[in-house]
């Protein structure tokens, strides 16, 4: 039985990914946007020989502008759907300070981020929900048997949009989730050699649940997961 069971184990460990940022998230979404991006930049550097240099920039501004609008679009209509809930909320109980939880979000963003980097499971601890902690724990575990980590450099986040809330009458049940758009340099390293990298921007959905006066994280999920 005991050997059925660790067999079970590891055939769940294999089908966990080993790469690519916390938890495991795929950066596919996100490369589709950044090669969109530089096939209009060649186009438009180009097209500027024939023209003006300032019109080629401009070109490629707005280009961007318009990819940044459509990435967003969805988790901003989201947002004004629950902006009456929030604020009858945040009548009741301070927690729901949007300012307040964006900032929040922005800084266990960056620590998650980086404790994952390290495999550093301590902070994680922290910062993740029980259930989610012990999911992180498996992949690290399996991470560290075959002797890899998950590099995450020049680590930023663009944008938190505040999408959904559940306002329960036990506070403990309470969650969210938010609209979280990064960038990162992020490879998977194997015994000290580079197996896979990515350099590109990504969107995910996080869902946090309270703790007290603080939350945890709790899910992530893909944007095409959200928005599809």
């Amino acid at each position: 039985m005991k050997k059925l069971l660790l067999v079970f184990m590891i055939f769940v460990i294999m089908l966990i990914p080993v790469s690519a940022r916390a938890g495991g998230g795929s950066s596919s979404s996100g490369g589709g946007s950044s090669g969109s991006s530089h096939t209009s930049s060649h186009h438009s550097r180009r097209s500027a020989g024939n023209g003006s240099p300032l019109a080629g920039i401009m070109s490629v501004g707005i280009f961007a502008g318009m990819v940044i609008y459509r990435k967003r679009r969805k988790a901003r209509q989201m947002h004004r759907e629950i902006k009456n809930d929030l604020s009858v909320a945040y009548q009741k109980d301070d927690f729901w300070n949007e300012q307040v939880i964006k900032k929040k979000v922005e800084e266990k963003y960056l620590i998650i981020q980086e404790a994952w980097s390290k495999q550093d499971l301590e902070t994680l601890k922290k910062h993740l929900s029980e259930s989610l902690y012990e999911q992180w724990k498996m992949k690290i575990n399996w991470q560290q048997y075959r002797q890899q980590y998950n590099q995450l450099e020049h680590i930023q986040l663009l944008k938190v949009i505040l999408v959904d809330l559940h306002d329960a009458i036990d506070n403990q049940q309470d969650f969210f989730w938010v609209y979280i758009e990064g960038k990162m340099n992020d490879s998977m390293i194997e015994n000290g050699e580079v197996i896979e990298s990515h350099h590109d921007s990504f969107v995910e959905y996080w869902k946090f649940m309270r703790c007290g006066n603080d939350f945890l994280l709790d899910e992530i999920k893909q944007q095409d997961e959200v928005e599809s």
